[in-house]
């Protein structure tokens, strides 16, 4: 067998006996597994902080009218029933119809720019519901919101694609969903301390927009300056690890600077049946997320506590979540994704429906602390399996925005049923919410089952496509006969 390589556009793909390897990466060598290791390093320490932290405030963003509403907002714009719901769900619709279309944008943006640029755009949108005299203005700042963070979470699950292969992208995409409870932990507290500040003629709902929307619009203008787009134009490798990261990167999806979209590759994608069984996965695990960070203060304030000790006894279901994530951290390359997520999320749903059926307030806030632990690793699991299944750059960027804007449709229904009229039971919300959860189990677990039985049919099937072109065999994407799907 003779191995040799070609170089095109600066990358590099592996021949051997004339045939172009895609999807199968060669077994490296101690000296290989060295330089593997000091450029991931490299990876972790310029591209993970830098997305991980303005993630954090993404959801600390999203997530203070939770706050705001025990703090006085409901009172002081005298909000009703259908405009406390509207202004909770019109940054789910908003976010819904802009995801897609923002990963879509990302793809001709340079990565910097637009991260840097919407988080700017959203920070100033939460600064100026400061700001707002009534329900309707304040609606809408929510909708512009939601318009302006839809391109983040898509988008920088298909950034981490750019920078790391299939078996690699796990543990980092675990790593970085670690935002999500720790904004918890930081956004509860700040924005309960912020509650309590006197800041001149500010009430404390708009202290509480005020001070993180600026916050978040510092953390903006830095991603602009420092985050790094690409692999091929970064700077802090040597020629060693450079030529075996693009080689590398360049065996799977591609390398992200260089792919090019078109109208037809878009609606081949969207035919994909599993992009929305993915997201009706991932639907029932966001939703539990969701109502259990938008209304644990309201859970906790109808069981008895004052809002200021339900905002700060919110944050232990976050902390628990820390640990849930790392814990799923230990286990995310060595237990299959379907397994993990139906056995974190049967913690949650046990745990979240002791809490929400539960009458003692003791009882309810220890087991929404508890579901914490459950759920916040579901979010990382769900989005990471169904984006190293996708086999391409692009279909990763369009699949991760479906999935995740289906998925957030859980906001624009679910909260209406958490408004005053519902409590303090809200009876009919956990129903839903629990139920949305219970069918994220049998949907992975049946997913499962069609993956193992694909992979099998491909390796008895196997099928010589060396005749078509490198272009024609990426535009394949899972479909590639090499491609073999995680489980």
């Amino acid at each position: 067998m003779v191995t040799k390589d070609l170089e095109k556009s600066n990358t590099l793909i592996d021949i051997v006996d004339g045939k172009v390897k895609l999807n199968q990466q060669d077994e490296l060598t101690e000296e290989q597994k060295v330089i593997v290791k000091g450029y991931l390093r490299k990876i972790d320490v310029r591209i993970l902080p830098v997305v991980i932290v303005l993630y954090i405030f993404s959801l600390i963003d999203r997530g203070n009218i939770g706050a705001a509403l025990v703090s006085g907002l409901r009172e002081n714009l005298k909000l009703n029933s259908t405009q406390e719901g509207n202004s909770t769900t019109m940054f789910y619709i908003f976010y819904l119809l802009f995801e897609t279309p923002a990963n879509m944008l990302l793809k001709k943006v340079r990565p910097h720019f637009w991260f840097g640029l919407i988080g700017l755009l959203w920070g100033l949108s939460c600064t100026l519901l400061a700001f707002a005299k009534t329900p309707t203005l304040f609606i809408v700042l929510r909708g512009f919101l939601g318009a302006f963070e839809a391109g983040l979470t898509p988008g920088v699950v298909a950034y981490l694609h750019y920078w790391y292969t299939r078996s690699e992208v796990a543990y980092r995409m675990t790593i970085f969903f670690l935002a999500v409870p720790i904004s918890g932990c930081i956004g509860g507290p700040l924005s309960a301390a912020l509650s309590k500040q006197n800041l001149g003629f500010f009430k404390p709902y708009q202290a509480i927009f005020l001070i993180e929307g600026l916050l978040t619009t510092a953390v903006s203008i830095i991603t602009f300056f420092v985050l790094i787009d690409y692999p091929d134009e970064a700077k802090f490798f040597n020629p060693e690890e450079r030529e075996l990261v693009l080689k590398r990167l360049n065996t799977e999806q591609g390398m992200a600077s260089q792919v090019s979209v078109s109208f037809r590759e878009t609606l081949m994608i969207l035919t994909d049946w599993k992009i929305y069984v993915n997201a009706v996965i991932f639907f029932g695990m966001t939703n539990i997320h969701s109502i259990k960070g938008l209304f644990t203060p309201t859970l906790l304030k109808a069981a008895g506590y004052n809002y200021t000790t339900a905002i700060y006894l919110g944050s232990f279901s976050y902390a628990f979540g820390v640990i849930g994530v790392l814990l799923s951290i230990r286990f995310v390359n060595r237990i299959n994704f379907y397994l993990l997520i139906s056995a974190f999320a049967s913690i949650t749903v046990i745990t979240y429906g002791i809490a929400a059926f539960s009458t003692g307030k003791i009882m309810r806030f220890v087991f929404i602390s508890i579901a914490g632990f459950g759920a916040s690793p579901t979010i990382p699991l769900t989005l990471t399996w169904s984006s190293i299944n996708q086999g391409g750059v692009y279909k990763g960027l369009i699949s991760s925005a479906v999935v995740i804007s289906m998925g957030s449709a859980s906001g624009i229904i679910v909260p209406r049923f958490f408004v005053a009229n519902y409590g303090p039971e809200y009876t009919l919300g956990h129903a839903i919410t629990i139920g949305s959860a219970c069918l994220t189990i049998l949907l992975s677990v049946l997913m499962s089952i069609y993956l193992r039985i694909e992979n099998k049919r491909r390796d008895n099937n196997p099928v010589d496509i060396s005749h078509i072109s490198i272009e024609e065999q990426r535009l394949l994407n899972d479909k590639h006969p090499s491609f073999r799907y995680k489980l």
